[in-house]
């Protein structure tokens, strides 16, 4: 009675707020195709602190030790001219031929991920300019570039003074380029992170003029007063002028494209609108949490990809986007439930969410779990967890736990590719026994429909489970520092069993 009680409650809240709403949906959006003259906003702190005064201490690179032979290797002085002892030496240089040591520059740090050496997410060509774009971004929206290993790149002529900006996205009539439109956005949305995601060229490198296609992720904390988070995901494509110097490469031509903006990528009405409005389950947790970064669904970009007639599943896509994995081994099966909880080596750092200390993050959802089987017959739990903008624009190099892990234990981020999706609402856990069921129910239904399942490298199908309501915490500076899971009643279905398909 009292869940009913409090929904009922929640709704009448809804009703009344509704006009409210709507005027904080369509005041903003006639603003942005309108455009309006900005004064110089005042730039965002990348403290994670609630209260100012508390500065961000920025991660402090590991100190590889230092590897020594010749008389200091038998504990001697490193100065030969003050300790020498010729016996010594020569041993010390028969030990080191025989010992030859390691290249500390090419040993790997597993305790950090530098994403743009990710080959999967930057080429070659377009790895540099990606990085100098994401300083850029970095210093028109912040007071300070964080812990950024690119902020000597060049960045101050990075576009064109005749650029030509084609974008749905707002523009007002002060901005020049997608960098000062950015800097004037800060004045009206309660926060603005942006990432650049990965970066591709598309025409041969010895052009004088080349094309690079960059996705990236915006993060906005609309201004209402129930701060609705909206995720905005999409591409640019860039004209870039390479006959200058290395490095020093001019953009002379943009045009964005939105994931969720219809066939031609424009709407951002129907980018923006599903997501600032008020969602029941944030508004029955309310205080639990911020308003979640919802991961974007688009419609298959194949017009000759559709779900039957009579289909009870959901088909859609998710975009390319950069994720934490971690792995371990499931040891304990069903009767330990580990896949309905994200594990400890995947926490980077803890959050303080009260007291003078309490810090600001964004949660993130869903989480996505899956349980596979190895060559040699083990179960294996691995997990996708989203990742916000303000945390990937925050490092190159994002951390990862640094302790000690088990043999079956994993943690790394990856890039993921574009992925074609059918899912069913289920209301129960991923370890649960109807899973196998629902699994074989969707299964055949996508069959049926002519969809092509895509196997995992066991050669099975690869099914998912999608935890809605679970959510991720970030800090901008330290990575993950907690998981929330929110009570919702079984028959409101809120998570989902999925299959991944073929595009």
């Amino acid at each position: 009675m009292k869940f009913f009680a409090a929904s009922l409650l929640l709704l009448q809240l809804w009703s009344e707020n509704t006009a409210e709403a709507f005027t904080s949906i369509t005041q903003p959006l006639a603003r942005s195709f309108v455009g309006t003259t900005h004064l110089q906003a005042k730039k965002q702190t990348r403290s994670t602190y609630m209260k100012p005064k508390f500065e961000v201490k920025p991660r402090k690179p590991k100190v590889k030790k230092e590897e020594v032979f010749g008389a200091k290797f038998f504990g001697g002085n490193a100065i030969k001219e003050e300790l020498f002892d010729e016996a010594l030496e020569e041993r010390a240089t028969k030990l080191s031929k025989l010992y030859p040591p390691k290249d500390l520059e090419e040993e790997e740090d597993t305790s950090i991920y530098n994403r743009f050496m990710d080959s999967e997410a930057f080429d070659n060509e377009s790895r540099i300019l990606a990085q100098r774009l994401q300083t850029a971004i970095n210093q028109a929206l912040y007071e300070d570039d964080g812990d950024s290993s690119s902020t000597s790149l060049k960045v101050s002529d990075l576009y064109s003074p005749t650029l030509q900006w084609n974008t749905p996205l707002s523009k007002s009539k002060t901005s020049k380029n997608p960098l000062e439109e950015l800097t004037n956005s800060i004045e009206f949305y309660r926060r603005l992170d942006c990432a650049i995601i990965s970066a591709k060229t598309l025409s041969a490198s010895n052009a004088a003029v080349k094309k690079v296609k960059i996705r990236w992720n915006i993060s906005v904390v609309w201004p209402n007063f129930w701060q609705s988070r909206a995720l905005i995901t999409g591409t640019s494509t860039l004209t870039v002028d390479t006959s200058g110097e290395e490095g020093a490469e001019r953009i002379l031509s943009q045009t964005d494209r939105l994931d969720r903006g219809g066939k031609e990528g424009t709407d951002i009405i129907k980018t923006i609108s599903p997501q600032i409005q008020p969602r029941f389950w944030d508004l029955y947790h309310v205080g639990m949490t911020p308003s979640t970064e919802a991961m974007t669904r688009m419609e298959p970009s194949n017009s000759n990809i559709s779900s039957g007639a009579f289909s009870s599943y959901s088909l859609y896509e998710m975009p390319p986007r950069l994720v934490l994995q971690p792995s371990m081994e499931d040891e304990g099966g069903r009767a330990f439930r580990n896949a309905e909880a994200l594990p400890n080596h995947a926490f980077t750092t803890t959050i303080t969410t009260t007291g003078p200390k309490q810090q600001r993050y964004v949660p993130t959802s869903p989480i996505e779990v899956s349980i596979s089987r190895t060559g040699e017959g083990k179960s294996m739990i691995s997990w996708n967890i989203p990742l916000p903008p303000e945390f990937i624009a925050y490092y190159d190099e994002l951390p990862l736990e640094n302790g000690e892990l088990e043999d079956s234990e994993e943690c790394k981020y990856a890039y993921q590719s574009r992925r074609l999706v059918a899912t069913l609402p289920y209301g129960g856990g991923a370890q649960d026994t109807e899973v196998s069921d629902i699994r074989k129910k969707l299964y055949e239904q996508v069959i049926k429909d002519g969809l092509k399942p895509k196997l995992a490298e066991d050669g099975r199908p690869h099914f998912f489970f999608l935890n809605n309501d679970a959510k991720a915490c970030f800090t901008a500076d330290g990575g993950l520092g907690m998981a929330v899971y929110e009570w919702r009643p079984d028959f409101t279905k809120p998570n989902e069993i999925g299959i991944e398909l073929e595009i």
